[in-house]
């Protein structure tokens, strides 16, 4: 559900989900949640690399979120990333709020081109055909799933709009979250011992960094 009235059920513990396809930006979104006072779930089985040097942000069991979703209920009250084909199988004991980072799939199939390299594998076209399909599949998927949804809400945040005005996203998602009942009480008392809105925002574009931003496609002008 993306717009419209609160989803019911507000008895449901809610959890704040980052989530997007592989090499979109959705550690450098969970920075910014972390910069705005949320307190995340993760456990640093990934090591930072070349690829991401802040870190991935991620929590093992979310792989086997198809299996089991036990781990969700130390979620709650907390931010935790979810890729993208993963988020139709959140079950609907909780109610989620859905940060979804949309980047330019070439952009997306050149960061993970990148990181494999660094790996020492090189995909054949055929592979990185069949990768983009599949990732444009997901994408469509996420969407309806989300429409689907009682307890989900999305907000969807370009990644290139990020990359030009971190503070407008950051605004946006800060207001996104704290319209959930459950988030607006703990953003507010962020806000207060930090001095006001706009330091909270100000922390959370600093995470922002240019030179992390290395595949870049070139558009028409």
């Amino acid at each position: 559900m993306t717009d419209g009235d609160e989803p019911k059920g507000l008895r449901r513990p809610s959890i704040v989900i980052v989530s997007g396809l592989p090499r979109s930006g959705t550690s450098m979104m969970m920075q910014m949640l972390e910069a705005a006072g949320l307190s995340l779930l993760t456990d640093g089985s990934r090591p930072s690399d070349p690829d991401n040097p802040r870190g991935y942000y991620e929590f093992e069991p979310v792989k086997r979120l198809e299996s089991d979703a036990s781990f969700l209920a130390g979620a709650v009250g907390r931010v935790v990333k979810v890729v993208a084909p993963l988020l139709p199988s959140l079950p609907p004991d909780y109610r989620y709020r859905v940060v979804f980072i949309e980047r330019d799939l070439d952009e997306v199939l050149s960061s993970q081109r990148e990181m494999l390299a660094r790996l020492g594998v090189r995909p054949a076209a055929a592979e990185e055909k069949a990768l983009a399909k599949a990732f444009e599949g997901s994408l469509r998927r996420v969407r309806d799933w989300v429409e689907r949804q009682e307890g989900v809400r999305a907000c969807f945040v370009s990644h290139a709009e990020t990359v030009e005005d971190p503070g407008r996203t950051a605004r946006s998602v800060l207001q996104f979250v704290a319209e959930d009942p459950a988030w607006s009480n703990r953003l507010t008392v962020e806000c207060v011992r930090e001095g006001g809105e706009d330091r909270i925002i100000q922390r959370m574009s600093s995470v922002f960094e240019d030179s992390l931003y290395r595949s870049r496609v070139a558009r028409p002008v």
